[in-house]
């Protein structure tokens, strides 16, 4: 007599036994595509995160899974010391955006043009960022936004893209850019439209923010926890 095909016994197996089971398969798989991802970026195979998603063809969904293996690889190969160092490399590239800005409105600043401020949001404003983080800013000004692109120029800043998003403040211009590596987007927030210490943008609650002031102590924070 010849043994059962697999298949065969578990198509008979009760509907949520059959679903666990199936969800434990797929949960087997989504971890080893996740792994994968996160080493081919470990190594080097690909320069960046969203780069790794594509090669292996791994859907958005397994995008913290993957953050997951790549931080638990990271803090095995370098330590934390060594992830505050990257940690304050990704903030470097904030910082010079933040300073940008405040520096091309102090150069204008007798036109009189509101200018309440530029600032880091989102976790990276309390130091809490992983490498592939994008970075999230805004600016607290009236000048447009393809003219604050033109000035982001000057400090390297590539790749440069601009859409409008809608956002519980209205409608926002926002421009994406990389920076030394470092992926970021900056929307364009009108005084009067939207207060420097503005909540979630997009969702509301409470959302870290952070001065170029501010994240410069960051930096030193980290680098001195080395």
């Amino acid at each position: 007599m010849f043994p059962k095909d697999q298949d065969s016994e578990s198509s008979h197996l009760p509907r949520p036994e059959r679903r666990r089971l199936q969800d434990n398969l797929k949960g087997f798989a989504d971890d080893r595509l996740a792994q994968s991802v996160a080493t081919d970026v470990h190594t080097g195979r690909a320069s960046t995160l969203a780069m790794a998603m594509r090669l292996r063809h791994a859907p958005f969904e397994l995008e913290g899974l993957v953050k997951r293996h790549l931080a638990a690889m990271r803090a095995a190969s370098i330590g934390e010391s060594g992830m505050n160092r990257m940690r304050a490399d990704r903030l470097r590239s904030g910082l010079e955006i933040l300073e940008c800005l405040d520096a091309l409105e102090e150069r204008f600043a007798d036109q009189g043009s509101p200018y309440l401020g530029s600032r880091l949001a989102g976790r990276a404003a309390r130091g809490r960022i992983e490498p592939e983080d994008r970075l999230h800013l805004r600016y607290h000004g009236v000048r447009e936004i393809r003219d604050l692109a033109t000035e982001l120029e000057f400090i390297d800043v590539v790749e440069i893209r601009f859409s409008i998003s809608r956002s519980r403040f209205g409608m926002l211009e926002t421009m994406q850019g990389t920076l030394e590596g470092v992926e970021f987007d900056l929307r364009r927030c009108p005084p009067g439209q939207v207060s420097i210490d503005a909540p979630n943008l997009i969702r509301g609650g409470d959302v870290p923010l952070a001065s170029a002031k501010e994240v410069s102590v960051l930096i030193e924070r980290l680098t001195r926890e080395d």
